[in-house]
């Protein structure tokens, strides 16, 4: 009976002893696997609780192997998205919202690394990468990791894999009172010339998420080092400065269309609001109208004067996907005059058109139609006619930036 067992366990029949010595022994690492898993643990810490405006604030994820057995734990990127982080930071001042944007995908380069038994490591985020935090407050981060790991005894990507799963929330402060002293961001600066080319990747992302305005002249020089020409758009957005703004634009100029450098540089020229720089994102969306983020960017800091761009672009009966974009892009430009344009678009017959007319309209007006008055969009049509011959003179319109709460059309 003992030996049936083991054979009902892994599933499959017994022919002789030497299969049941193999099937035990596999049954035994697989046991094996899910204990040097278990044996993890971990936890999130901020090295301090108060900070000042512009100094980085890193946030460390420390994981221990509390057994006698080494396990190899997943590793990646802790900044892409399949690194298993999430973190999610709430300040006292922010407002709820529930407009979301069209989701992305990708991917990213992983591996696993050795834990052995009785050791920790480390790993750290710098939140101020995706969030600026120079503005003085009460900050939290809801922040969580799953952290797949297996036995060091079997090929990671080949074994069972047991999960570490940590969640916490901290809290920190920005105090206006305190001063970023030159001490802090030396080290970062001599970092930049490290033989270890991660150390210097990451010091450039560092001062390019905090970017200092005493080290505008080493940040302006990132576009023109091919290892830290991609932390440049952020350095020079959080600079903010007439000659870093001119330094993005640079960059709209002279980047490859579609990378990342070119994308961000766009997204970050259309945030500083100067309209000097409209017929640059006009030119760059009309030439790459396919790609719907530049039309987005071009009616986010143009506005209405995008309009008879996007017009153009939806007329072309031979560019589908350039129609998509400049409808999407109508809801970005916060204009009042996009808003009937888009109501007559929903009676369009392409499933596309149509979807993205909806979007665009929630995006300017915080309206929709509830499920329950429409199963798709040409059928919301009358509800949002009968609206705006109401309110259309009157209801607020909103730019992209403003989204808040959606209501429902009566």
């Amino acid at each position: 009976m003992k030996w049936l067992h083991w054979a009902t366990v892994l599933g499959r029949p017994v022919s002789n002893s030497l299969d049941m010595v193999r099937l035990i022994l596999a049954t035994l690492l697989i046991s094996s696997a899910a204990n040097a898993s278990a044996q993890l643990s971990g936890r999130f810490y901020l090295d301090k609780s108060t900070f000042a405006a512009g100094e980085p604030v890193f946030l460390y994820f420390e994981v221990t192997n509390d057994g006698t057995e080494p396990v190899n734990i997943f590793q990646a990127d802790p900044y892409s998205f399949c690194s298993g982080y999430q973190v999610k930071l709430h300040s006292g001042s922010e407002s709820n919202t529930s407009c979301s944007p069209y989701g992305v995908a990708g991917s990213c380069l992983s591996s696993d690394t050795l834990l052995p038994a009785g050791k920790k490591y480390v790993q750290r985020l710098l939140l101020n990468f995706e969030h600026d935090l120079n503005s003085p407050g009460e900050y939290s981060v809801e922040v969580s990791r799953a952290l797949p790991s297996a036995s060091a005894k079997l090929e990671y990507y080949e074994a069972p894999k047991d999960t570490l799963e940590v969640r916490d929330t901290l809290h920190f402060a920005v105090d206006s009172n305190a001063t970023l002293e030159s001490k802090t961001l030396q080290p970062w600066v001599e970092q930049l010339q490290s033989r270890d080319a991660s150390k210097r990747r990451e010091a450039a992302r560092t001062l390019a998420g905090i970017a200092p305005p005493q080290l505008e002249d080493t940040l302006l020089t990132f576009a023109d080092v091919a290892e830290f020409r991609q932390f440049a758009p952020l350095a020079f957005h959080r600079l903010n400065t007439s000659r870093s703004i001119a330094a993005l634009a640079s960059l709209v100029k002279q980047a490859q269309p579609g990378s990342n450098e070119h994308s961000e540089s766009a997204q970050y020229l259309a945030a500083s609001g100067d309209q000097q720089w409209f017929p640059l994102l006009q030119e760059v969306a009309m030439e790459n109208a396919q790609n719907s983020i530049y039309p987005d960017y071009a009616a986010t800091l143009g506005g209405e004067k995008m309009l008879p761009t996007l017009i153009s672009l939806m007329n072309c009966s031979d560019r589908q996907c350039a129609r998509v974009s400049a409808v999407t892009a109508m809801g970005f430009t916060g204009s009042r005059a996009a808003v009937p344009i888009l109501i007559e678009l929903l009676k369009n017959p392409d499933p596309d058109v149509a979807d993205r007319t909806r979007y665009a309209l929630r995006l300017l007006t915080h309206r929709s139609v509830s499920k329950e008055n429409a199963d798709s969009p040409q059928s919301e049509y009358p509800a949002w006619s009968r609206w705006w011959a109401l309110e259309g003179p009157s209801a607020p319109i909103y730019k992209a930036s403003d989204c808040g709460e959606v209501t429902e059309l009566h």
